[in-house]
């Protein structure tokens, strides 16, 4: 009777600890899964207008993919582009519905893109970071990839760490997975990509405010022979309280948007 109890409990414990490791390696890929949708953060730079805080600029943590395929956050020999999420959250100070210190119409995003690859004609070494064909600068603009408030991250996963779309909530984002493959490199020299990204308050009447930024970039070191360039190594990135002075100067080099002068740099 002693020794049937016993085996029982060695059975009814074996059970227990495969039901009890079941359990964890379940939770464990659950968790997995779940994580690879939330946002991951790399960098917080604060927002403020004329010394007053009105919000947060987020970078998430970057990831890598070859030629927007491929995406994880470990490189790969092949990687050729970084990818990030770059969300403005306005505290109540900055929320156009509450205080609004800045008194915003809406918050938008400006990107700059400073390179060394080789240029398609028409481009620039410092440039805005839109397409050809848009006559705004900001980059919250389709078909580029961006949010509003409550959203769902981008159609395209190819160049995400995640699959599907995932929920995101800010006030507004930008989705960027630029790269720059071997063909676009200068033989010798390293291709190194830096972007100036910046919270602009828009205003209807009145002139608008670049408020704060977030530099940010990579660079692939040239290896030569029939290696090329290698996987591009993250730039430290940076916050900028205040607009750059290389800001005002690559908008007033550019052709294709007149908008510096409807810019307060004060």
């Amino acid at each position: 009777m002693a020794n049937s109890a016993c085996g029982f409990n060695s059975r009814s414990l074996a059970r227990l600890i495969y039901f009890a490791l079941f359990g964890i390696i379940t939770m464990h890929a659950l968790t997995g899964r779940a994580l690879a949708s939330e946002l991951e953060v790399g960098k917080v730079c604060p927002v403020a207008y004329q010394g007053h805080e009105v919000g947060n600029l987020v970078v998430s943590r970057p990831w890598y993919h070859s030629s927007r395929l491929d995406a994880a956050y470990t490189a790969m020999d092949n990687a050729t582009g970084i990818g990030v999420e770059i969300h403005f959250f306005s505290n109540v100070a900055g929320d156009t519905r509450h205080q609004n210190i800045a008194e915003c119409d809406r918050f938008r995003l400006l990107q700059t893109r400073d390179s060394t690859a080789r240029l398609v004609p028409g481009e620039k070494t410092s440039q805005l970071d839109i397409p050809s064909v848009f006559d705004e600068p900001f980059s919250d603009n389709s078909p580029l990839e961006h949010g509003r408030g409550t959203h769902l991250t981008p159609h395209d996963d190819r160049d995400k760490p995640w699959q599907g779309r995932v929920s995101r909530s800010s006030t507004v984002a930008l989705y960027d997975t630029p790269y720059v493959s071997d063909g676009f490199g200068v033989e010798g020299e390293d291709i190194a990509v830096k972007f100036h990204t910046c919270v602009v308050c828009e205003r209807e009447v009145g002139f608008d405010n670049v408020l704060s930024c977030v530099d940010w970039g990579y660079r692939r070191e040239y290896m030569g022979g029939m290696t090329g360039w290698a996987e591009p190594d993250l730039l430290p990135m940076q916050c900028q309280l205040t607009a750059p002075q290389t800001l005002e100067e690559t908008l007033d080099n550019d052709n294709q948007v007149s908008y510096q002068h409807w810019l307060n740099w004060r």
